[in-house]
């Protein structure tokens, strides 16, 4: 599981990432099929990241936890490799809850190369 301190945990801090706020501090976003990737530096000693999982994927709470599981352990099992000190938030998009954990953990890890990152 991932560590309290790697995770954004408050509204206010989801709210950071949208509107005027977000273009004020730098903020940049990353999209491809499955994933909207935004990242805005922190100022603290390591990383955050949060999860956004609309109802729109899938109704059922198991699939949606399942996703959020899956993308927190390759995370955790990454941190080390980590570059910059950012908030880093992942939308999921529709499409998404068909990807099985391998798929997921490629696609994850290369939003992350790809935004240099890692």
């Amino acid at each position: 599981m991932l560590q309290k301190i790697y995770r954004i945990t408050k509204q206010l801090e989801f709210d950071a990432f949208f509107g005027n706020k977000f273009k004020q501090a730098r903020g940049r976003n990353f999209s491809t099929a499955n994933f909207i990737f935004k990242s805005k530096p922190n100022g603290l000693k390591n990383s955050r990241f949060g999860f956004v999982i609309s109802n729109k994927i899938d109704n059922r709470a198991v699939v949606r936890n399942r996703l959020r599981r899956y993308t927190r352990e390759t995370i955790r099992l990454n941190l080390d490799k980590f570059k910059q000190n950012l908030d880093c938030l992942i939308v999921f998009k529709k499409g998404s809850q068909t990807l099985d954990h391998e798929k997921l953990e490629k696609e994850i890890l290369g939003i992350f190369k790809t935004i240099r990152l890692l």
